[in-house]
């Protein structure tokens, strides 16, 4: 091994420094979105299933359940891009701060 790869005297670029600069935000959670998203869909499946006109060859049941399916892929969908649009306003009202690591210094 090359000297230049591993140094012994480590350079004071090389060295950690006392504070970092880091970036604080309030970020949504995830699947709260995506769970709410879902829950929005499958209830509007079933108001549309049981308040629509009812069918001779299926029953309201696996009408309702039919479009539960399609409604909560698209309830979460539109939840996620929900949640990157808020995600991308929180990110903007950023700020920068400066964080000390802590802790024994050989694990940094």
């Amino acid at each position: 091994m090359e000297s230049s790869q591993n140094p012994a005297n480590p350079t004071p670029a090389d060295k950690p420094s006392a504070e970092v600069e880091v970036e604080v935000y309030a970020a949504p959670r995830f699947w709260p979105f995506v769970g709410v998203g879902a829950l929005v869909g499958v209830v509007v499946a079933f108001i549309s299933a049981f308040t629509g006109e009812e069918s001779a060859d299926f029953s309201r049941g696996s009408i309702a359940g039919f479009l539960a399916v399609g409604f909560a892929f698209f309830g979460v969908l539109l939840a996620g891009i929900v949640y990157l649009v808020v995600d991308r306003i929180t990110r903007k009202k950023a700020r920068r701060a400066l964080a000390v690591p802590m802790g024994d210094p050989e694990h940094r």
